[in-house]
């Protein structure tokens, strides 16, 4: 059997057995409504509306009109008559509602609760599409933009340090080649001038030991003999440190660089039947750093001696290495400080993202209660939402609604 609220709509399923049994009188029985708390008369299936005149008092008795419906499945007060299953109600029964204690018009404000989701809710929807996803492809952009950049910086120095060394090493050896040229020159003009006296002769001097970068020179090497030994047939003729004048090359570079000598013997013997040769070997710098030397040598041509031009290779790349080094710095600084904005960003958004959303999931869970109430008959309930924006349109939407209900309810009673 299903038994309606006139007043506020509430729906009742009421097994006709058990309230058989507890209908005494056949005037009905009242009961009370758990939803609007007006009293329901509930007569016997069968009997007229009005009773006669003469016949017995209503009998009031306790009922929970809840009883019929099994326990798992109890009824709430947002169940609606569009929710009611269309059973077969029974044998017809009249409603009469009687007027309780509490005025009907007495206006109920909604209240906000908490409402269960089965999927994620409106405000982690808004956290994930306006704070995460934007995040990360702010991230994302960020550190790609932040790779470029340093790609860039690193392949420019790099390319400009590979074309600087490229430069360096023709200077060097444009200049053992320079100087080799001019050896000759002088040689040939100058045959009875002596080996012994290169390195006192000004003018012999000048032209064998020129300056090759910052640190590097140029050194006048006699060639051995066929038959001479090379560890001592090289001897040095012209070179910056007169404490080498006559002393085999080979030994007091030994004598010089310590484990570096290796390399140098390597690039220094590759010179087969006078030809030049160039390379690098590993030397101590003056402050006492491992350092790569560039080393070219050319013969001088009908003489048996040769020009040796060396000197360190950064002196041309370290210009372009200390832009490197500004550059990696700059990088790396940009790299910090869009970190820190991206922070400040995510932070800013996270406020602003808590701060509508929290006013707006409030404002839907309200207008939502608030729909759950009129629904059952609650018509009374007070929407108390100030927005100017689609939420403020909705709220007095559902204002209109609810007046219009319960003007046309009031017209029903009327007709009555």
């Amino acid at each position: 059997m299903v038994v309606i609220c006139e007043e506020c709509g509430k729906i009742y399923h009421l097994d006709p057995g058990k309230l058989k049994s507890h209908i005494k009188n056949p005037d009905g029985i009242k009961i009370k409504c758990k939803v609007c708390e007006h009293i329901i008369t509930i007569r016997p299936p069968g009997e007229e509306t009005d009773s006669e005149e003469g016949s017995a008092p209503i009998q009031s008795i306790p009922f929970d009109v809840t009883a019929s419906l099994p326990e798992e499945e109890p009824l709430t007060s947002s169940e609606t008559a569009s929710e009611a299953e269309p059973a077969d109600p029974g044998p017809a029964t009249e409603v009469k509602r009687e007027e309780t204690s509490q005025p009907a018009d007495t206006p109920r404000v909604a209240q906000k609760k908490k409402t269960s989701y089965k999927g994620f809710g409106l405000r982690t929807k808004m956290f994930f599409l306006f704070l995460v996803i934007p995040i990360l492809l702010f991230i994302g952009s960020s550190a790609f933009t932040q790779y470029q950049m340093l790609t860039l910086a690193n392949s420019i120095t790099g390319e400009s340090t590979d074309v600087v060394r490229q430069m360096a090493e023709e200077i060097i050896v444009n200049k053992a080649k320079g100087v080799a040229s001019q050896c000759s020159i002088f040689l040939r003009n100058n045959p009875d001038l002596n080996k012994d006296d290169f390195y006192y002769d000004f003018d012999m001097r000048d032209i064998a030991i020129q300056k090759v970068g910052t640190e590097g020179f140029t050194a006048l090497i006699e060639i051995p003999a066929p038959d001479q030994d090379e560890e001592t047939g090289y001897r040095i003729w012209c070179h910056p440190n007169e404490d080498f004048i006559g002393s085999p090359l080979l030994g007091k570079m030994k004598e010089e660089l310590g484990l570096g000598y290796t390399s140098f013997d390597e690039v220094f013997r590759a010179m087969k039947g006078g030809r030049g040769i160039k390379g690098y070997y590993k030397t101590v710098a003056k402050d006492g750093t491992h350092k790569e030397k560039f080393m070219a040598v050319e013969p001088i041509e009908q003489t048996p001696y040769l020009i040796l031009s060396t000197t360190f290779i950064e002196d041309f790349t370290a210009p372009i290495q200390l832009i490197e080094k500004r550059a990696t710095g700059l990088t790396q600084a940009t790299q910090r400080m869009t970190i820190a904005f991206i922070g400040v960003v995510i932070l800013f958004i996270g406020l602003s993202i808590m701060v509508y959303g929290y006013r707006l999931t409030s404002n839907i869970q309200m207008l939502t209660d608030a729909a759950d109430r009129i629904s059952v008959g609650e018509l009374d309930v007070v929407i108390d939402i100030r927005s100017r924006d689609e939420i403020g349109s909705l709220a007095a939407a559902v204002t209109r609604m609810q007046d219009s209900l319960r003007f046309s309810i009031e017209r029903l009673r009327k007709r009555r």
